[in-house]
């Protein structure tokens, strides 16, 4: 009787996984992959056990123990699945197969250096604060094909960023390495990217308070623990990329990048008449629901504060805010498609 063949990418896998895990190289344990790829660990579970996407080298007491090499492939694979690909389709490709496939389509995290130019030419400008991460993010921009898109503008310390900023300088994107991170320090990180106009900022840090972090997470910042993988900084480098050009970085939930409006206030008044000619009246709703999304995101932005905690609060407001807005105004584009599908009244 013929048995079936695995295919060559499972084989080599499940031929691994009996190698001793002290071998050369970081590995990290499936918790921690899962954050790295920003994927939720069930998720990573799921595509291992159903379609054996990868086969990580197991400790003596079976924990799954994953290489850089892993992370980066989970990494291209959840690229590819949010472009529309099923990972069905792609789950036993090759990594070069994944990274040729993602090349294909605009905006890929392994695009071409052409390709990663916005349609004006102009370059991100990225501000770093401290040597080793100006040098780490040089190398992995360089990696990732992105060097030649983006302008960094290296500081020594916050005092520095200050002063520049004093004289006019800006930035789309912030990224700081810092030894110990107190409340102090994350109240000037907030006002460094604040003055700098900054659409996004990350830090790294090897030491913090509770305070300090809790502080920034709600202020939108990336956080970090030092020393950084390689993974962890290629991956920043394509966020810092995105997130200055104010589109949503791959994965990250919540960075404080706010979308647009998709919609002004004519084209939601005209959607919303559809109510009085269809019997659905979930244009109407959504439409006020968007307005009054977009009013309070304004307001919170305005909202006088008395600290800096004020400050991160009302900024986190805002953000979550414009993050349902973005939702409803996805919802409604469903809803006026529906009704064009069934002969409806259209949007324009």
């Amino acid at each position: 009787m013929k048995t079936k063949a695995k295919p060559a990418a499972a084989t080599s896998r499940s031929n691994k996984e009996r190698v001793s895990p002290t071998e050369s190289g970081h590995r990290y344990r499936s918790g921690e992959a899962a954050r790295l790829a920003n994927m939720p660990p069930t998720t990573l579970r799921m595509w291992e056990r159903r379609y054996g996407v990868i086969g990580p080298l197991k400790s003596e007491s079976g924990q799954r123990l994953y290489s850089e090499d892993d992370v980066r492939r989970l990494v291209l694979l959840k690229a590819l699945v949010r472009q529309g690909h099923a990972i069905g389709s792609v789950a036993r490709l090759a990594r070069n197969q994944l990274e040729a496939l993602l090349q294909t389509r605009p905006g890929g995290a392994v695009a071409s250096a052409q390709a990663v130019h916005d349609e004006s030419g102009q370059r991100v400008r990225i501000a770093t604060v401290g040597a080793a991460v100006s040098r780490r993010l040089r190398a992995a921009l360089e990696q990732t094909q992105r060097a030649d898109a983006v302008e960094r503008l290296d500081f020594s310390d916050l005092t520095e960023v200050g002063a520049a900023a004093g004289k006019g300088a800006s930035a789309d994107a912030l990224v700081i390495d810092v030894l110990s991170l107190t409340r102090e320090l994350a109240a000037q990180v907030l006002e460094m990217r604040d003055r700098l106009h900054a659409r996004m900022a990350a830090v790294s840090y090897a030491y913090g308070n509770a305070q300090a972090t809790e502080t920034l997470r709600m202020g939108g910042v990336r956080l970090y623990r030092a020393p950084m993988s390689a993974v962890e900084m290629r991956q920043l480098a394509g966020d810092l990329y995105a997130g200055g050009k104010g589109e949503a970085p791959l994965g990250l939930e919540s960075n404080g990048v706010r979308a647009p409006r998709r919609f002004d206030d004519e084209t939601l008044e005209r959607v919303m008449a559809q109510s009085s000619v269809v019997r659905c009246e979930c244009p109407q709703h959504l439409g006020e629901l968007i307005m009054r999304l977009d009013a309070f995101e304004r307001y919170s932005d305005d909202c006088t504060s008395r600290s800096v905690d004020d400050a991160v609060l009302h900024r986190h407001l805002g953000n979550v805010a414009n993050q349902a807005r973005v939702m409803l105004e996805a919802a409604l584009e469903r809803v006026v498609a529906a009704e064009e599908t069934r002969g409806g009244p259209q949007a324009s």
